[in-house]
């Protein structure tokens, strides 16, 4: 039990831990059956004192990477020593550590200096301590020597592709989570967007509506048109609950607005505020992706919003002007200066913000900006 309890405390050993002992076990039999053999005194303590310092350098090299190549030099020098003193296994097995060693941990250059160093020194060793009594040895040791350092390189590099493989994957996953996210905000923000642009344009004359009823109500409560009004603000409603489940139809990736209903809302408009307003169409139309579609659409359904909110208009014009290129909308609107807010105050909202990012996600561009005689908004958009 006591040993049991000593041995947890030294925690689990590693794979790499494992494989030294393994590696110095097998290196100490093959010595030891070498220096079974010797009979002169001199030669035996040799003998053991090259193994003692083929073990340090065993260890030496094993350790951190700057130590690796003392221990390459240091064990390849004593196994050719010994190969010299008594030619056999253990300077076979120590020689072979050493070049397997260098290709593994060493940077390329230094291993192949190491091996072609270590290799013809061990074989220079074993040659002479046999007295050159078998070529065919020398030739199999040599053809040993070189499949260990060519197999241990092969190694080192399928483990380094396999950790450049590991890295990509996890840049890979890196990449993908962070697309996610991305695609995740942009979504967030078409949803902003739609939630702003319908509400925004209901909301806006529904709310100017209702303030014009309720003024009826207080001065001229008898008066018909206090009923035509409230009619007027019951279709607003409707119409706003309608374009609301227009939206949340296109994000569900239902048929989306676009060119096509930029009459019908210069029209509603000019029902609905009593300003003149004239929509003019240029050109052929061009191809546009369903994204610019909408595009246009919501651009001039805020730029007209923004009319209806910041502006005493006498007239709107909407102009749609297409081009070989692409389409251009323009929405200008006529209004006396005067103190106080304009319309230019709709960039301190998120309307002209929203104008523009609808405006770049799809290529284009989007300027907005006072005149002389009231405000401008410009959208380009390319053909698709």
């Amino acid at each position: 039990m006591l040993a049991q309890l000593r041995l947890s405390r030294l925690g689990p050993v590693s794979g790499a831990g494992w494989r030294a002992l393994g590696g110095l076990i097998v290196m100490l039999v093959a010595i030891a059956q070498s220096a079974a053999s010797v009979t002169q005194t001199d030669v035996g303590l040799a003998v053991w004192v090259l193994a003692v310092l083929m073990s340090v350098a065993w260890f030496i090299e094993l350790g951190p990477p700057r130590r690796t190549a003392l221990g390459v030099w240091l064990l390849g020098g004593a196994a050719s020593a010994l190969a010299l003193l008594l030619p056999g296994p253990g300077a076979t097995i120590g020689v072979i550590a050493a070049i397997v060693t260098a290709a593994l941990r060493l940077p390329d250059r230094s291993a192949a200096i190491a091996a072609a160093s270590l290799g013809p020194l061990f074989l220079l060793a074993t040659g002479v301590g046999t007295h050159w009594a078998s070529w065919f040895g020398l030739a199999f040791d040599a053809l040993g020597l070189a499949f260990a350092y060519v197999a241990a390189t092969a190694v080192r590099r399928i483990r380094l592709e396999r950790e450049r493989a590991e890295a990509l994957l996890d840049e890979l996953r890196q990449t993908r989570q962070a697309e996610i996210e991305r695609a995740a905000l942009a979504e967030r923000a078409r949803i902003a967007r739609e939630i702003h642009d319908v509400l925004a344009h209901t909301l806006s004359a529904l709310a100017l509506q209702l303030e014009g009823t309720r003024l009826l109500v207080e001065q001229r409560p008898d008066d018909p048109a206090v009923v035509t009004s409230v009619e007027r603000a019951h279709r607003l409603a409707s119409e706003g609950l309608a374009e609301a489940r227009r939206a949340i139809g296109a994000l569900r990736g239902d048929r989306l607005p676009g060119p096509d209903g930029l009459a019908r809302l210069v029209d509603e408009f000019a029902t609905s505020t009593g300003t003149a307003s004239h929509f003019e169409l240029v050109g052929e139309p061009v191809p546009l992706s369903s994204e610019a579609q909408l595009a246009l659409f919501r651009t001039a359904q805020e730029a007209l919003t923004n009319v209806r909110k910041h502006a005493q208009a006498t007239n709107v014009d909407v102009c749609l002007r297409y081009a070989p290129d692409g389409a251009e909308l323009v929405v200008e609107d006529a209004a006396p200066p005067a103190p106080g807010p304009t319309n230019g105050s709709a960039s301190r909202g998120y309307g002209l913000l929203g104008m523009r990012e609808r405006a770049e996600l799809v290529g284009g561009t989007l300027d907005a900006g006072p005149l002389p005689t009231g405000f401008r908004v410009r959208l380009w958009l390319p053909k698709a």
